[in-house]
């Protein structure tokens, strides 16, 4: 599971869980059928000491903030903020103080009376497939939050080198590479070559990385118009493309993941092994 944060969404499970969770309501599903759906797509989740509350968090959260909050799901969350779930993870990291606080805002929500139950409007359907086949463009870090990953005002480079859809999610949407590089000014396609990938969120040696997102554009506005530069349309490096059983990152998400993602990598050692799939040994 990628994380980024001791924020109940800073992580692709809670995302994954909440936006799910939703898509089945906005598909005209009743709040037990929505249930009983996630249930069964996150079964990869329960028995698990560390995705699992996750799972109730993030589930029990959204419930809560929709009008439909379920006896069970609040029962299940609260257990695990008393266990402190997913606190032996965040101790190790030396984050536990965030994590915590996180814990302890949630248990008071869900403590609380939950609003009147809302109505779930159809969302339109948006364009998310927006560009070519390995264009490749630049990002420019502007957010406050990235100024603690040490790349606030740095440039980092993507590229599209795919297509695909999620069951849980609406439409074509683009398949990226992100390069292991900043840059103090906007790049170049010639300064693109050589540069190794930059693995998708966090990973516990040894693993085999994820090198690739499928991204989500929800809603227009999370599309990053004004940190994007076009660079050119290039072949991109051998690399197969990941499999997606989870839902896909989202547009609104993307500058942070990219922050942390560089923070977390940097000075450590992963290699290719076999057809463009690579492997992280925990070598620093």
């Amino acid at each position: 599971m990628g994380t980024w944060g001791t924020g109940l969404y800073e992580n692709d499970g809670a995302c994954d869980v909440q936006d799910s969770y939703k898509g089945f309501l906005n598909d005209g599903l009743s709040n037990q059928e929505a249930y009983d759906k996630i249930m069964d797509m996150c079964q990869e989740y329960l028995g698990d000491e560390d995705e699992e509350p996750i799972f109730w968090f993030a589930l029990a959260d959204t419930q809560w903030g929709l009008g439909r909050l379920m006896p069970e799901v609040r029962s299940k969350a609260l257990e695990w903020i008393d266990k402190g779930g997913r606190m032996p993870l965040w101790q190790e990291s030396g984050n536990s103080a965030g994590w915590k606080k996180t814990l302890e805002k949630l248990k008071i929500k869900l403590n609380k009376p939950a609003p009147p139950e809302k109505k779930i409007r159809k969302p339109r359907v948006i364009n998310q497939n927006l560009w070519n086949i390995n264009d490749v463009y630049a990002l420019h870090f502007r957010s406050e939050e990235t100024k603690k990953y040490g790349v606030h005002g740095k440039y980092i480079l993507m590229q599209k080198i795919g297509e695909g859809t999620h069951v849980y999610a609406k439409g074509v949407m683009m398949i990226i590479h992100v390069f292991d590089k900043l840059f103090d000014d906007i790049p170049t396609l010639e300064d693109m070559k050589g540069l190794r990938l930059l693995p998708c969120g966090r990973h516990a040696a040894p693993c085999q990385l994820t090198m690739s997102k499928l991204v989500a554009l929800e809603k227009k506005k999370d599309y990053p118009v004004e940190q994007l530069t076009y660079i050119g349309n290039t072949t991109a490096p051998l690399n197969k493309q990941a499999k997606y059983p989870r839902a896909p990152s989202s547009w609104f998400h993307i500058e942070i993941q990219c922050a942390y993602s560089f923070q977390f990598w940097k000075g450590k050692e992963y290699e290719s092994v076999g057809d463009g799939v690579f492997m992280y040994n925990g070598h620093e």
